[in-house]
C-alpha cells in the first residue's frame, strides 16, 4: 500500500530552516498552541502534490509561501517541500521502492519539479499521481476550515463529489471529448456545407464553360485534320507531278539513247558510202583527168551542202515553232500565276518595294540584253566559215557559258550558305528541333505551376471572404447558436481578430503566389521566343537544305556539261585554228552572256528573298513565275538566234545554188562522157543526202530530247522544292488524322469550321484544364461531407450511451454512499436522521444532491440552519461515508473537530478510531481522545519564528501507563505552549525527541 514516509520542507512558510518529518503508516497525530505552523504541515503537504491555488494553501500570492525571515534569521530565496512515498507495490509504475516528489518555487516565480531528483513537469507529476489514485485536490485532503464547506457548498457542487468518488469522470472526459469531436465535426460540417455552396456554383458555370472549350477544342482538331488532309492531298498530288516528270525523263533518256544508236549507223553507212564515191571518183579522174574529178566534187559538195542547208533551215524553222509553240503555253500559264502571286502579294507590305527592285533589275536586263543583240549580230561575220563550224562553235560557246555561270552561282550561293552541306544543315535542323522540344516541355511544367498557384489563389481567396463573413455576421449576433450563452465584447474582439489574422496571411501568400505568377509569365515568354527564334533558325535552315539540294543539282549538271563540253573540244581539236578569230568575239559575247545571267540571278535572288510575313508559297510562285519570265527571254533570245541562222542559211542558199547551176553546166558537158557512172555516183550521193537528211533529223531529236529532258529537271527541281516545304508544314500536323475525302470537300468543310469557330468567340480553354481537378475536388468534399454526417451519428450514440452508463455508475454509488451516510450520521446524532436527496429525478445531472435531516415527528431541517458542530457531524458522516465507499491510500485531516464540543468530540474519536485501522492518517487535532488514539504524536511548537517539531512514538507503549502519561504531558505541553506562563514538565515525564 502506498503511503507517506517523509516530508522535508526548508523555507516554505515558517519553516526557515530545513525540517525533515517521518510519517508511521498508522495514525499520525499533530498537536501544538494555535500560530505554531501546524497547518503549515498540511499546507507542505498539499504544495508538493502539485496545488496550484495559493489562497487554498492560505497565502494570498506564490512569493508569500516563502519564509518572509525573522529578528535572526535571514529571509528564504526559495521555498522547497519534498515528500517521500512507499512504493513497494510499485503502483507509481516506476521500478524502485520510495519515490520522492520535490517542489521549488522562487521569489522571481520559477517553479521546479523534481521526481527522484530529476527535473520534471508538473503534467509528468499529476499523471505519475494519478497512477497511483492520489489526486491533490482529493476528498481525502481536508484542510483547516473546509469540514463545513461540504455542508455549505452548492448542491451540484456535492453530486459531482459522488461523481468523481464513483469514478464517472472517465464518462466526463469521454463525454467532452466527444462533444468538442461533435462541435468540431459541426464546424467542419458548416464549413463544407459552404464550401460546397459556392462550388456547386462555380462547377456548374466552369462546366458550361468546358463544354465550350471542348466544343472549340473540337473545332480546332477538326481544322488541324482538315490542313493536315488538303497539305496531305497537295502533297500527293505534287509527288504524282514529280513521278510523271521522273517517269518522262527516264521515257526521254530512252529515246534519246535510241535515237543515238541511230545515229551512229546512219553516220557509219554514210562513212560506207563516201568511200565507195571517192573511189568511183578516183576512177573518173584517172580516166577524166583532175579537172572533171575537182568539177564532180564541186557540184556534190554543193548539193550536199544545199541539202544540209535546206536540212538546217527546216529544223531551225522546226524548232523556232517548237519554240514559238511552248512561248505561247508559257504565256498563258502566267496569268494565273500572276494572279495567285498578286492574291498573295496583298498580304505583303514589302511587296511594293521588291516590285520596284525587281523592275530596275529587269530594266537592266533588258539594257545588256540589246548590248548581246548587237554582238549576236556581229555574228555575221563569220559567214566565211562552214555552217558545221559555226554550229558547233556555238554549241562549245553555249556550254562555257552555262558551265561558268553555274560555277558562279555555285561559288555565290556556297558564300551565302551558313552550313557546308547537306548533313550539317540536318543535323542544325535536329538540334533546332530538340530546342523546341525541351522549350515546349518547360513550357508545359510551367504551365501546370501556373494552374497549381491559381488553384491555390482560389481557395485562398474563399478563405478571405470566409474569415469577411465570419466578421460580418460576429457583429450581428448577441447569442452563441450552439451554447446559447451572450457572447462578449471581447470574444468579439478575438474573433475579429483571428479572422484578421487569417485574412492578412492568406493576403500575403496570394501576393506571393501572384509573384510567383509574374515569374511563371516571364519565364514562359522567354521560352515562347526561344521556340520562335528556335523556329525562324529551323525554317532558315530548311531552305539552306532545299538550295544545298539544288546546288547539288547543279553540281551533277555541270559535270554532264563539262564532259559534254570535252567531247566536242575534241572534235574541234583541227578546227583551232579557225576559232581563234572567234574568240575575241566570242569572248565578248562570254562576257554580256555572264552579265546576262548573273542579272537573272540577282532577278531571281530578289524574288526569292524571304520577308518575315511571305511563306513558302509565295516563294516558290515567284521562283515558277520568274522562271517563266526567265524561260520566255531565253526561248526570244533563241527564236532571234535561229532568225539570224535561218537569214545566213538563206543567203548562204542563193550562194551555193548559184555556185551550183554554174557547176552543173560545166557538169552537163561531162556527163555524157561518164553518164552512167555518174549516174550511179549521183545515186550514192542522193542516198548520202538522205541519210545526212536523216542524220540531221535524228541530231535534230537528239537536241530536242535534252532540252526537254533540261526542262523537265527544271520542273522536277521545282516541284521538289514544293514537296519539301509541303512536307515540313505537314510535319507539324504529325499524329493528326487524314481524312479520306475530295480537295473540294475538304475546303468547303475548312470554311464552313473556320466559321463556327468566329460564331463560338473567346473561350476559357483552361476550364479543360480545371475542370476535372475542381470535379474531384468537389468529389472529395461532398464525400467528406458524407463522412462527417455519418462521424455526426455516431458521436451523438456514442454521446447517449456514455450518458446511460454514467447515470447507472452515479446511481449506483449515490445509493451505497446515501446509506453509509445514514447510518454514520446516526453513530454520531442522536436527535434524528440523514439522507441524501437527488433534486432532478429525471435528469440527474442537471440538479444536484441536497442533504436531508429529519428530526422527531416528521421535522425536516436545512442543513445550512443547523449549528456549526451539527453542520461539522453531518460533513464528517458524508466524508467517512466517502471514505468508506472508496479508501484512499492517505487522509490529512486538519483541525476538522474544532467546531465540535467535548461529547461530539469523544463520538468522532470512536468513529475515526475505527476507521483509522484501514490507512494511513495525518491528523491536526486539540482532541484529547485523538491524541490518545494516535501512533506516533508529534508537538508543533514556535521559536524566533521558526516552527520546530518534536515527535513521540506512542506504539510501542500503547497499553501502558508511560503511553497515558506521554499524552498527558503532550497535553500539558501544548497547554504551556500556548499559555503566557512557564509550566515544568519532569525530564522523566518528557517523552519528546528533537525531531527537526
Amino acid at each position: 500500500m502506498v503511503y507517506l514516509k517523509k516530508l522535508v520542507a526548508q523555507g516554505f512558510k515558517s519553516f526557515g530552516k530545513k525540517t525533515e518529518i517521518n510519517f508511521d503508516k498508522g495514525i499520525n497525530v499533530i498537536v501544538g498552541p494555535n500560530g505554531a505552523g501546524k497547518s503549515n504541515i498540511s499546507d507542505a503537504l498539499c504544495f508538493a502534490l502539485g496545488r496550484l491555488s495559493v489562497k487554498s494553501m492560505r497565502a494570498a500570492k506564490s512569493h508569500n509561501l516563502i519564509f518572509m525571515g525573522s529578528k535572526y534569521v535571514k529571509p528564504a530565496g526559495e521555498a522547497s517541500v519534498e515528500v517521500v512515498f512507499d512504493n513497494t507495490d510499485r503502483l507509481f509504475g516506476i521500478e524502485k521502492d520510495e519515490i520522492s516528489l520535490k517542489r521549488i518555487i522562487r521569489r522571481n516565480g520559477q517553479g521546479i519539479y523534481k521526481i527522484n531528483d530529476e527535473t520534471k513537469t508538473r503534467t509528468e507529476i499529476i499523471e505519475m499521481l494519478a497512477q497511483a489514485g492520489i489526486d491533490p485536490y482529493g476528498f481525502n485532503i481536508i484542510l483547516q476550515g473546509q469540514i463545513q464547506s461540504i455542508v455549505r457548498m452548492h448542491t451540484e457542487d456535492r453530486r459531482k463529489i459522488i461523481e468523481e468518488v464513483a469514478g464517472i469522470s472517465i464518462y466526463e472526459l469521454r463525454k467532452e471529448k466527444s462533444l468538442k469531436e461533435l462541435e468540431k465535426t459541426d464546424e467542419k460540417l458548416k464549413e463544407i456545407s459552404a464550401v460546397l455552396r459556392e462550388r456547386t456554383a462555380y462547377l456548374k458555370n466552369l462546366e458550361r464553360e468546358r463544354t465550350q472549350a471542348a466544343r472549340f477544342k473540337e473545332l480546332e482538331e477538326n481544322i488541324r485534320k482538315v490542313k493536315a488532309s488538303i497539305l496531305s492531298k497537295r502533297l500527293e498530288e505534287k509527288q504524282r507531278e514529280f513521278n510523271a516528270m521522273l517517269k518522262s525523263v527516264n521515257e526521254k533518256n530512252a529515246q534519246k539513247e535510241k535515237l543515238k544508236e541511230g545515229s551512229l549507223k546512219l553516220q557509219g553507212e554514210i562513212d560506207l558510202l563516201s568511200n565507195k564515191i571517192a573511189q568511183m571518183n578516183k576512177k573518173i579522174r584517172e580516166a577524166s583527168g583532175l579537172e572533171q574529178e575537182t568539177l564532180r566534187n564541186d557540184i556534190a559538195n554543193l548539193r550536199a551542202e544545199l541539202e544540209v542547208l535546206k536540212v538546217r533551215k527546216e529544223n531551225y524553222e522546226n524548232r523556232k515553232n517548237e519554240t514559238l509553240r511552248r512561248i505561247n503555253e508559257i504565256e498563258k500559264s502566267i496569268p494565273d500565276f500572276e494572279k495567285e502571286i498578286g492574291e498573295l502579294k496583298k498580304k505583303s507590305p514589302l511587296m511594293a518595294e521588291k516590285a520596284e527592285e525587281l523592275k530596275k533589275k529587269k530594266y537592266e536586263l533588258e539594257q545588256i540584253g540589246e548590248e548581246r543583240k548587237k554582238l549576236l549580230a556581229n555574228k555575221n561575220e563569220l559567214n566565211s566559215l562552214r555552217e558545221f563550224v559555226k554550229d558547233k562553235e556555238k554549241q562549245i560557246s553555249r556550254i562555257s557559258g552555262e558551265s561558268e555561270s553555274a560555277l558562279k552561282q555555285l561559288e555565290e550561293s556556297s558564300q551565302e550558305l551558313a552550313y557546308k552541306d547537306e548533313k550539317e544543315c540536318e543535323k542544325a535542323i535536329a538540334y533546332f528541333r530538340k530546342i523546341m522540344e525541351s522549350a515546349k516541355n518547360e513550357t508545359e511544367n510551367i504551365r501546370s505551376k501556373e494552374l497549381e498557384s491559381e488553384k491555390l489563389i482560389s481557395v485562398l481567396w474563399s478563405e478571405i471572404e470566409r474569415s469577411e463573413k465570419i466578421k460580418k455576421d460576429v457583429e450581428e449576433i448577441d447569442t452563441c447558436p450552439l451554447c446559447q450563452s451572450k457572447i462578449t465584447e471581447s470574444h468579439k474582439e478575438h474573433v475579429q481578430e483571428e479572422a484578421d489574422s487569417k485574412i492578412t496571411s492568406s493576403r500575403e501568400k496570394i501576393d506571393e503566389l501572384s509573384k510567383e505568377l509574374e515569374r511563371f509569365g516571364r519565364e514562359k515568354a522567354k521560352l515562347m521566343q526561344s521556340i520562335e527564334n528556335s523556329e525562324n533558325e529551323s525554317s532558315n535552315t530548311r531552305m539552306e537544305l532545299s538550295k544545298h539540294r539544288l546546288i547539288n543539282e547543279r553540281k551533277n549538271q555541270i559535270r554532264r556539261i563539262v564532259e559534254e563540253e570535252r567531247l566536242l573540244r575534241e572534235e574541234l581539236k583541227s578546227l583551232e585554228e579557225r576559232k581563234r578569230n572567234l574568240e575575241i568575239k566570242s569572248d565578248d559575247l562570254s562576257n554580256i552572256e555572264e552579265k546576262y545571267e548573273s542579272k537573272i540571278r540577282e532577278i531571281e535572288e530578289i524574288s526569292s528573298r524571304r520577308e518575315e510575313d511571305i511563306d513558302t508559297t509565295i516563294l516558290f510562285k515567284s521562283r515558277g513565275l520568274e522562271e517563266m519570265h526567265g524561260t520566255i527571254k531565253i526561248l526570244n533570245r533563241n527564236i532571234n538566234e535561229l532568225d539570224i541562222s535561218i537569214n545566213e542559211i538563206s543567203e548562204s542558199q542563193e550562194k551555193k545554188t548559184t555556185s551550183l547551176e554554174r557547176k552543173e553546166g560545166q557538169e552537163d558537158e561531162l556527163n555524157e562522157r561518164f553518164k552512167k557512172m555518174f549516174e550511179e555516183i549521183d545515186k550514192m550521193q542522193k542516198e548520202v543526202q538522205e541519210k545526212n537528211l536523216s542524220l540531221s533529223e535524228v541530231q535534230s531529236d537528239i537536241r530536242q530530247f535534252e532540252d526537254q529532258i533540261n526542262y523537265l529537271r527544271i520542273g522536277q527541281a521545282r516541284t521538289d522544292a514544293e514537296k519539301e516545304t509541303l512536307h515540313i508544314d505537314l510535319g507539324a500536323y504529325s499524329g493528326v488524322e487524314i481524312l479520306k475525302l475530295s480537295m473540294n470537300v475538304l475546303e468547303e468543310r475548312m470554311a464552313k469550321t473556320e466559321q463556327t469557330l468566329r460564331e463560338i468567340g473567346s473561350v476559357n480553354m483552361r476550364a479543360l484544364e480545371v475542370y476535372e481537378d475542381i470535379k474531384k475536388e468537389y468529389d472529395a468534399v461532398q464525400e467528406k461531407s458524407n463522412l462527417l454526417m455519418k462521424e455526426k451519428e455516431d458521436i451523438t450514440k456514442i454521446i447517449e450511451e456514455i450518458d446511460r452508463k454514467k447515470s447507472r455508475t452515479f446511481i449506483r454509488t449515490f445509493n451505497a454512499i446515501n446509506e453509509l451516510f445514514t447510518r454514520n450520521f446516526s453513530r454520531l446524532s442522536a436527535k434524528g436522521t440523514a439522507n441524501l436527496e437527488i433534486e432532478n429525478n429525471e435528469d440527474i445531472f442537471q440538479g444536484g444532491v441536497d442533504i436531508a435531516i429529519k428530526m422527531a415527528k416528521g421535522k425536516y431541517f436545512d442543513v445550512t440552519s443547523l449549528s456549526g458542530g451539527e453542520q461539522t457531524l453531518v460533513a464528517l458522516s458524508l466524508l467517512f461515508a466517502i471514505q468508506e465507499h472508496k479508501p484512499y491510500h492517505f487522509y490529512i485531516f486538519d483541525e476538522i473537530d474544532a467546531a465540535l464540543d467535548k461529547r461530539n468530540s469523544e463520538r468522532l474519536a470512536g468513529l475515526l478510531n475505527q476507521y483509522m485501522k484501514s490507512g494511513q492518517y495525518v491528523v491536526i487535532t486539540h482532541n484529547d481522545a485523538i491524541i490518545m488514539d494516535s501512533d506516533v504524536l508529534y508537538g508543533v511548537s514556535m521559536h524566533d519564528g521558526i516552527t520546530k517539531i518534536l515527535s513521540i512514538d506512542l506504539s510501542k507503549n500503547a497499553n501502558t501507563q508511560e503511553a497515558q502519561a506521554a499524552a498527558q504531558a503532550a497535553a500539558q505541553v501544548e497547554s504551556a505552549l500556548d499559555a503566557p506562563q512557564e509550566v515544568q514538565v519532569s525530564p522523566e515525564q518528557n517523552p519528546f525527541r528533537d525531531a527537526s
